[in-house]
């Protein structure tokens, strides 16, 4: 087997939700549900409002994330795999 030279960070955090974006945006998705009034009193009606709100995010907040992401890895390196401010 060939070896692979690569770098590696001794302290990376293998989970880190910081550094997923898919947790921002359900992040976001929980304060657009927190907004609503009435709020979803059943899981049917949370279902319907998770599929109201997800239609309803903008292509910008999807661009945000994933534009976030090399920032978030920089300052995830700069602290060692400690946690970071998002």
């Amino acid at each position: 087997m060939a070896q692979k030279h690569l770098n590696i960070l001794p302290k990376w955090p293998a989970q880190s939700s910081d550094l997923n974006p898919i947790e921002h945006l359900w992040d976001y998705m929980q304060k657009q549900i927190e907004k609503r009034n009435p709020h979803p009193v059943n899981n049917h009606e949370l279902f319907l409002v998770l599929q109201e709100e997800w239609a309803k995010i903008s292509k910008n907040i999807y661009k945000n994330l994933v534009n976030s992401v090399s920032r978030r890895v920089q300052e995830c390196i700069e602290k060692e795999g400690g946690s970071i401010n998002y």
